[in-house]
C-alpha cells in the first residue's frame, strides 16, 4: 500500500500537468497505480472527502488570465490547448486543462446588466404551462399567457388551450385592449407562434405575426437563444401568476378559472408593491406609461387564412380560385399568402412583395397591378396604338389610311392588334414602298385584313392601278368585304390589265 506522502506526490504532479505514464516513470510505479490513485481520489471529491482543489497549485495558475480572456472570445478548449503550447510552451495534457476550466467556470459570477426601458417603450410577452383545467367536462392542458410593460411592470393575463399563432395574436390584441394602447417594442421568446428561425441578427418573423405587428405599430424583438435575462421581467412574471394565481387552487372548469384571474389582475396584481421597484404597477402605469403607449388602430387585426403558392410565369398566384398579380421579378419563386382585414398580403421572406383587395363570393377573378409587369409589357391600349400610328405614317399615307379604316373593325374594337403588327412585319421582306401599295389596295376593296395585305404584296397586285369604274367601287356604306368578294374584284383588276 502507497504511503499518503507518495499519494500526495502522485497528486501533485498530476496537477501540474503530468500525465499517469510520466508520473509513473518519474515515481518508479506502474501507470495502474497511479491511475487508481488518481480515480480514488475524485471519487472521495465528488462525496465531500479528499484535499479541496484550492489548496493544490496547478501549473496553469500562471496562465490563468490568458486563459480567461480566451474563453470569454468563446474559443474551444482544444483551441485554447493548441495555443497555450505553441504560444509559451506549455507541456500539460488537454485533461487538465480541461478540469482547470472546469473549476475556473465554477469560480467565475456571472455578471448581467440591468435593463431600464422608458414608459411606454417596451413590452414583454411569454407562455407558462399551469396544469389542466375542464373545458367541456373533460381536461385539457392550460397555458397562461402573459404581458408585462417593462416600466411599470403592469401586466395583462389570459388563459390559453394552445400556442398557436392564432390565439398569440388573439392575446396580443387583447393585451392592448386592455393597456389602451401599443408600445413600440414587443419582446417576445422564441416561440413557434412568432419567430420560424432563431436567429438573434437576422430572425424571421413569421409571416402572420409580422403582419400584425406591422397593423399595430410595433417592432417585435425576439430574445437571444438560451438568454433568459433578455426577458426577466415577464419571466419572473409568469412565476408570479403561476404560484400566486393557480398554485394550489383548483377550479370547477375554464370559466371560473378565466373570471379569478381576471378578479386576480385588478385587485391583486396590478395594485401590489413590486419587489424590484417597490411601487404599484397600476399606479405608475397610469401616472407615466399610459399616455406614452401609441394609440389603438382603428381597424382590429382580422386574420382569417394564410397559405403559400408559387408565382406564376403571368406574373400571378393562384388563391382561393382567384389570381393575384405579383412583381415580375419572383417569377417561380414560392411567397407566403395571408388575408388581413379583407386585403390579401403577399410576403417573400418575411417582406411585403404585394398588396390587393380580396376577391370574395367569386371565382376565376384576375385581380392586377400593372406595375408588377415588366416595363417593355406594361403598356396601355393608347400607348400602343399611338405607337401604330407612327410606325404606319413611317411606310406611307396608304399605311396611314389602312390603320384609321381598322379603327371601325370589331378587331379593333377587341383591342386586338395582330393585324397591325403583322403589316408591320412585312416590311421587313417586302419594303414600305411595297407594303404601303398593299395597304392602299386594301383600302380600296375595302378588305381591312393583314391576310388581304399579305396577298396582295405575294401575288404582286400592288402594282396594278386601282379601278374606278362603277362596277368595281366599293359601296360607300359597305366596311369590310369578304375574302371571295376581295378575290373576285382582284381577278377583274387583272383581266381588266390585260
Amino acid at each position: 500500500m502507497l504511503e499518503v506522502d507518495m499519494k500526495t506526490t502522485i497528486k501533485t504532479l498530476y496537477q501540474k500537468g503530468y500525465n499517469k505514464t510520466q508520473i509513473g516513470r518519474m515515481l518508479g510505479i506502474d501507470r495502474k497505480t497511479v491511475r487508481k490513485v488518481l480515480k480514488d481520489d475524485a471519487n472521495q471529491k465528488e462525496n465531500g472527502q479528499g484535499i479541496q482543489d484550492s489548496v493544490w497549485p496547478s501549473m496553469l495558475d500562471e496562465y490563468r488570465e490568458y486563459i480567461e480572456i480566451q474563453l470569454g472570445k468563446e474559443l474551444s478548449i482544444t483551441r485554447i490547448h493548441q495555443d497555450l503550447q505553441k504560444e509559451f510552451g506549455v507541456e500539460c495534457g488537454y485533461t487538465t486543462l480541461r478540469d482547470y476550466v472546469a473549476k475556473l467556470r465554477r469560480n467565475i459570477p456571472h455578471a448581467y446588466m440591468v435593463l431600464h426601458s422608458l414608459p411606454g417603450e417596451e413590452a414583454q410577452v411569454d407562455f407558462g404551462y399551469i396544469g389542466t383545467l375542464k373545458v367541456n367536462g373533460n381536461p385539457r392542458k392550460a397555458w397562461v399567457f402573459v404581458m408585462s410593460l417593462s416600466y411599470s411592470r403592469y401586466m395583462y393575463a389570459a388563459i390559453t388551450l394552445d400556442q398557436s399563432v392564432q390565439t398569440f395574436i388573439r392575446c396580443h390584441t387583447e393585451a392592448f385592449r386592455y393597456f389602451g394602447g401599443v408600445p413600440q417594442t414587443v419582446k417576445i421568446d422564441n416561440l413557434k407562434a412568432a419567430i420560424v428561425e432563431t436567429d438573434f441578427y437576422e430572425p424571421t418573423v413569421q409571416r402572420t405575426y409580422a403582419a400584425f405587428a406591422q397593423h399595430y405599430g410595433f417592432l417585435p424583438n425576439p430574445c437571444r437563444v438560451y438568454t433568459p435575462t433578455d426577458k426577466g421581467k415577464v419571466e419572473s412574471n409568469v412565476k408570479y401568476v403561476k404560484d400566486n394565481c393557480f398554485k394550489g387552487r383548483d377550479f370547477a372548469d375554464l370559466q371560473e378559472a378565466q373570471r379569478f384571474l381576471s378578479e386576480w389582475l385588478s385587485d391583486t396584481a396590478n395594485r401590489r408593491k413590486h419587489g424590484t421597484t417597490g411601487k404599484q404597477p397600476e399606479k405608475v402605469f397610469l401616472e407615466a406609461e399610459k399616455e406614452k403607449l401609441a394609440p389603438l388602430p382603428a381597424q382590429d387585426f382580422i386574420f382569417s387564412k394564410s397559405g403559400s403558392a408559387t408565382v406564376r410565369t403571368d406574373c400571378h398566384i393562384v388563391h382561393e380560385g382567384n389570381f393575384y398579380s405579383v412583381p415580375y421579378a419572383y417569377i417561380g419563386m414560392d411567397v407566403d399568402v395571408i388575408e388581413v382585414n379583407h386585403l390579401l398580403k403577399i410576403y417573400y421572406a418575411g417582406k411585403e412583395i404585394a398588396l390587393h383587395s380580396l376577391c370574395e363570393n367569386a371565382k376565376g377573378e384576375h385581380v392586377t397591378d400593372k406595375n408588377h409587369y415588366p416595363s417593355t409589357k406594361n403598356v396601355s391600349q393608347k400607348e400602343l396604338l399611338s405607337s401604330y400610328r407612327a410606325k404606319m405614317a413611317e411606310v406611307g399615307s396608304g399605311a396611314t389610311a389602312f390603320l384609321e379604316s381598322f379603327k371601325d373593325t370589331e378587331m379593333y374594337q377587341c383591342h386586338h392588334y395582330r393585324s397591325i403588327s403583322g403589316i408591320l412585319a412585312l416590311r421587313k421582306k417586302y419594303g414600305d414602298d411595297t407594303v404601303d401599295k398593299a395597304c392602299a389596295r386594301a383600302c380600296h376593296y375595302g378588305n381591312i385584313t393583314y391576310r388581304a395585305v399579305k396577298k396582295i404584296c405575294e401575288s404582286g397586285l400592288y402594282a396594278l392601278p386601282l379601278e374606278t369604274g362603277s362596277e368595281h367601287m366599293v359601296e360607300s356604306s359597305s366596311k369590310i368585304r369578304s375574302l371571295s368578294d376581295y378575290r373576285q374584284m382582284t381577278g377583274l383588276g387583272v383581266i381588266g390589265h390585260e
